[in-house]
């Protein structure tokens, strides 16, 4: 952003004053570097002695800098040779309004939007232009868990560093005025203080089903909270509700339970919060439609635990001066409250007045919602749940470990549409599922029928490909019939999956999101209101030639899955 104002030089002090601005103190010019000012000129009126001022900055502390020691002296400096308020030495100015620009250059930095993205698998820092929302640079490492100590858990310490390193490395090349987060849910921390009370705990430890019985006594119906009894530690409720039963004196000091994007948000800002998205999303803490704790979050005691509910993309705060200090970032980056990643998806497209439009959000899950969807197809035993959207709607949705699932079934080698046609001919079948975390076939062992067969390593990942492309045509059955599709994330770069689905799908026009990752997009436009992101669409096309072949091989697998999922219900 642009600031300009007029101030006032006393007559005859001309020369004196370009000598001092000649002879300014480098300790200024660092302060006004701190705080994100830079491109700053004064002009002269030698008529008028009128002194014309223009810079840019972000997220302006004005009332911060005013307060900085040094920028006061500098007043006092400057307070015999110009006017100044009554009772202290600040210049009059007169703030400017622009009516014009033309062919404006860019500053040396280029400014950007940070979004934290820490996913399960992977996590990222995105570098979005502040101005047009376009990706700049990704910078991005694996994710992993500590299997040592108490229980398996996350090592928020590694990454930790690695945000810190990270932004070292970026603040010489980008002006980084804001930073939104966003986080994979099923994820919170215990603190005592300012410090974390218990590690926080991996979601896919088996080890918490062991409280399963006594927790079904205690969890509320899926009509209050539509969130469905899920294996592992996927309802974050059976999470905290095993951490107080294994570690009671531990759990009795917990002063604040933090979800996982608002933990990333304290470590930068020193400010505690809630937010609704990943307070909703499969926990069981949550009533969507009452917009409060359930009833279990009430009897535990928890939902006082918890810090204020704040507005998903409001901003909590400015860096945390010693975090600026270390890094090189401006003392005012402002640090915004974050949003749960699959809910990220769905920012760029919540606001506008469709019928009904789905998003698929696909990364080690592949999350699929519908706006404006009807919450009555929800089924919870085929893990179908109400997430609970930035403006704090619920909206039906459903979903599978599609990423993981296909990386289980590929090869290293791409696959091609002549070895999707080869697995569709050969009639040869991954059937559900192939991982254990969830999705509406988890009670199943997934198995390849090849048929006698020996895969090449294209056809292995054709394989793989048909499958998260029959799965997800499944689920988008179960959620109910939407004209527009959007795929996000990694599948929107998979051209086997995205013909496979609008193959599949000949009433539905798929899309497939341009830009690196929807969930980076959809924070930076939640938490940037100027922001003006356009996620970049382009349509996917059938393959006429497979749909015949296609469609009986949909219905030779859905077939297979019934019987298995029979199978499965007899035992």
């Amino acid at each position: 952003m642009k600031y300009s104002s007029v101030m006032y030089l006393h007559k005859g002090c001309e020369a004196e004053y370009k000598k001092r601005h000649d002879e300014l103190w480098p300790e200024l010019a660092d302060l006004l570097k701190s705080y994100g000012i830079s491109n700053y000129c004064i002009y002269l009126d030698d008529a008028e002695s009128r002194l014309y001022a223009s810079f840019d900055a972000d997220n302006l502390d004005s009332e911060g800098l005013a307060r900085e020691p040094i920028m006061q002296r500098w007043w006092a400096h400057m307070a015999d040779i110009m006017e100044t308020k009554a009772g202290s030495f600040e210049p009059i100015s007169t703030a400017l309004h622009e009516v014009f620009r033309f062919n404006v250059q860019e500053a040396h930095l280029a400014r950007v939007v940070a979004v934290l993205d820490i996913g399960k698998t992977n996590i990222k820092i995105c570098l979005m232009d502040a101005q047009t929302g376009v990706l700049k640079d990704v910078i991005k490492r694996s994710n992993g868990v500590k299997d040592h100590g108490l229980y398996p858990h996350i090592d928020v310490n590694a990454i930790w560093l690695w945000i810190k390193d990270t932004f070292i490395s970026l603040t010489p090349n980008y002006f980084i005025g804001s930073i939104a987060i966003t986080t994979h849910g099923a994820t919170a921390a215990c603190m005592k203080g300012d410090e974390l009370a218990l590690p926080v705990l991996d979601y896919e430890y088996d080890g918490i089903d062991e409280c399963l019985a006594e927790y079904e006594q205690w969890r509320a119906p899926f009509s209050e909270t539509f969130s469905p009894l899920l294996p592992q530690g996927l309802n974050l409720g059976k999470q905290l509700y095993w951490q107080q039963s294994k570690f009671p004196e531990v759990f009795s000091e917990v002063t604040e339970i933090l979800l996982y994007p608002q933990y990333w948000g304290f470590l930068l800002s020193g400010q505690k919060a809630s937010e609704v998205t990943s307070l909703g999303c499969h926990t069981d803490l949550w009533s969507p439609f009452a917009r409060q704790f359930s009833q279990l979050a009430k009897k535990q005691g928890w939902d006082k635990l918890f810090p204020p509910l704040i507005e998903t993309g409001a901003k909590l705060g400015n860096i945390l001066p010693a975090f600026a200090e270390e890094t090189g970032l401006p003392k005012n980056c402002a640090i915004f409250n974050g949003i749960h990643d699959s809910n990220a998806s769905l920012v760029p497209y919540i606001s506008k007045p469709l019928d009904s439009l789905t998003v698929i959000s696909s990364g080690t899950w592949t999350v699929i919602a519908t706006i404006n969807g009807d919450l009555d197809s929800l089924d919870e035993r085929k893990d179908m749940l109400a997430n609970v959207d930035a403006y704090g709607r619920a909206t039906p949705t459903i979903r599978f470990m599609g990423g993981r699932e296909w990386e289980v079934l590929r090869s290293d080698v791409e696959g091609s549409l002549e070895d999707v046609a080869f697995i569709l001919e050969n009639g040869v079948f991954a059937l559900p599922s192939f991982a254990s975390g969830g999705g509406p076939f988890a009670q199943c062992e997934g198995r390849i029928d090849a048929r006698g067969l020996s895969l090449t390593a294209g056809q292995k990942s054709a394989l793989a490909d048909v499958y998260v492309a029959l799965m997800t045509d499944y689920c988008m059955d179960m959620l109910g019939e939407s004209n527009t599709v959007v795929v996000e994330g990694a599948f929107s770069n998979n051209l086997n999956f995205l013909t496979l689905l609008s193959s599949l799908k000949a009433n539905s026009e798929i899309y497939a999101s341009r830009d690196v990752t929807g969930t980076a997009g959809g924070a930076a436009l939640l938490s940037n209101k100027s922001l003006k992101h356009k996620g970049r669409l382009s349509l996917a096309q059938c393959d006429s030639s497979l749909k015949p072949l296609l469609n009986l091989y949909r219905q030779q697998w859905r077939d297979l899955i019934l019987s298995l999922n029979k199978e499965s219900s007899d035992e």
